[in-house]
C-alpha cells in the first residue's frame, strides 16, 4: 500500500470539525441554579470567617508583638487571651468605687485634649450606644412617617427627652435613621406624637432590617414585615392625626 501524500493546508482546512456537545438548556438552569445557591451560602460564611480571622490577627498583634520582640517566642493565640484578660481586668476595676473615679478623672483628662476629644468622644458615645443597654442604648424600634405620603422609615429611638435642648419643646425625641447597606445613617428630631412604634421588633432586629434594606428570607423576614403591617394598620384605623405613643 503506497502511503498517502501529506494534506495541504487548504484540505487540512476544509476537514470538518466537530462541534462540543451541547448542554441540555434543563441542565444548564440547574447548574446556574446551583451556583447561585452555593453562592448565597458560601459568601456568608466565608466573608464571617474572614473579617474573624482579620480581627483576631489584629487583635493577637497587640500584645504577641511585644511579647515576641521582648522574649523571642511567638504563641498563636496568646495575644487574644492578653487582650481579654485585660478587658475583663478593666471592667473589673472600674466596678469598683475609687477605680470608678479614677477612670472618671482620666475621661475627664482626654476630654480636654483638643483633636483627641472629638476622635475619643465620638467613638465613647458610639460604643456606649452599641453596648450601653436600655440606659444608652438603642431604646426602641419606631416607624418615621416620610412627608405625610404613607410612607415611613424604620428608626431606633437614642433618647427620649431633650428637654435640655431649648426650641424643640418638652415631648420630643432623637431618632436614628439607619441607612442600608451603610454603617452611616440620620439623626431625626421627631415629636412623640409623629412616631409609630413597633413594639415586636426589637431594636437589634430593626437595625438588621433597615441595614440589609428589607432584603432577607423566612421566618424572621415575615415576623418583620407583619411586626410593620401591624403598626401601619393600627395607625390607619385609628385616628390619622394621632399616633400611638412609642
Amino acid at each position: 500500500m503506497l502511503p498517502q501524500p501529506p494534506l495541504t493546508f487548504a484540505e487540512a482546512t476544509m476537514l470538518p470539525v466537530s462541534s462540543p456537545p451541547k448542554v441540555p438548556p434543563s441542565r444548564r438552569w440547574h447548574l446556574r441554579r446551583w451556583f447561585v445557591q452555593g453562592l448565597l451560602i458560601s459568601l456568608p460564611i466565608g466573608l464571617t470567617v474572614y473579617f474573624v480571622l482579620l480581627v483576631g490577627r489584629w487583635v493577637d498583634g497587640i500584645f504577641n508583638g511585644p511579647i515576641h520582640a521582648l522574649f523571642g517566642v511567638d504563641i498563636p493565640g496568646l495575644g487574644i487571651l492578653l487582650t481579654l484578660v485585660t478587658i475583663l481586668g478593666v471592667g473589673f476595676l472600674a466596678s469598683h468605687t475609687l477605680s470608678a473615679w479614677i477612670f472618671e478623672r482620666i475621661n475627664a483628662v482626654l476630654e480636654r485634649i483638643p483633636v483627641f476629644h472629638s476622635i475619643y468622644s465620638t467613638i465613647q458615645e458610639t460604643v456606649e450606644l452599641l453596648l450601653g443597654g436600655k440606659d444608652r442604648g438603642f431604646r426602641s424600634a419606631v416607624l418615621v412617617p416620610q412627608n405625610g405620603a404613607g410612607a415611613y422609615v424604620i428608626g431606633l429611638v437614642t433618647r427620649d427627652e431633650l428637654s435640655e435642648v431649648p426650641g424643640l419643646g418638652e415631648d420630643c425625641l432623637a431618632v436614628y435613621v439607619p441607612m442600608a447597606y451603610n454603617i452611616g445613617g440620620f439623626t431625626y428630631v421627631v415629636p412623640r406624637d409623629k412616631l409609630i412604634p413597633l413594639p415586636e421588633l426589637s431594636p437589634q432586629q430593626a437595625l438588621r432590617f433597615a441595614m440589609a434594606g428589607g432584603v432577607g428570607s423566612g421566618r424572621h423576614l415575615r415576623e418583620k414585615l407583619q411586626a410593620v403591617k401591624a403598626a401601619t394598620d393600627s395607625v390607619e384605623q385609628a385616628d390619622p392625626g394621632k399616633a400611638p405613643q412609642p
